[in-house]
């Protein structure tokens, strides 16, 4: 059990980066119009917290993939690779919260927004494993 949580924990923490990667570059090329999270108001394009329904769907793709990628490649059962895509995503939205709330007021800079979202990417998964 501990093997699976911690390689889930694992794929979660890559998938996070990766879909906040996507997102946000794709997000800001073409990405289209943009909300701020916490408020649900358009924004202008690379505000912190700010998401586009394009660039979002290019984070859950990228965090898809590298969750397949990663169950295939360590032979991982279905539920643990589910899980560990439930982390990416919960991360890649706690990711736009911190950016929404902490950066945009300057107590945290963006190093740490992704240091705190690949973190709870990665113990969300784990928390789900153990339930």
């Amino acid at each position: 059990m501990l093997v699976s949580i911690m390689l889930s924990s694992h794929l979660a923490a890559l998938a996070e980066a990766t879909a906040d990667t996507l997102s946000s570059e794709i997000g800001q090329a073409i990405g289209g119009r943009t909300w701020m999270l916490t408020t649900f108001r358009p924004v202008a394009v690379g505000i912190d917290g700010g998401v586009s329904l394009l660039g979002t769907l290019a984070g859950l793709s990228g965090a898809a993939l590298v969750t397949l990628t990663g169950t295939l490649a360590m032979h991982l059962p279905p539920r643990t690779a589910l899980l560990a895509f439930a982390g990416a995503a919960f991360g890649l939205f706690f990711d736009s919260l911190l950016g929404a709330t902490l950066e945009r007021r300057g107590l945290i800079n963006n190093d740490v927004v992704n240091f705190l979202s690949t973190l709870a990417a990665a113990l969300f998964a784990a928390a789900l494993l153990m339930l």
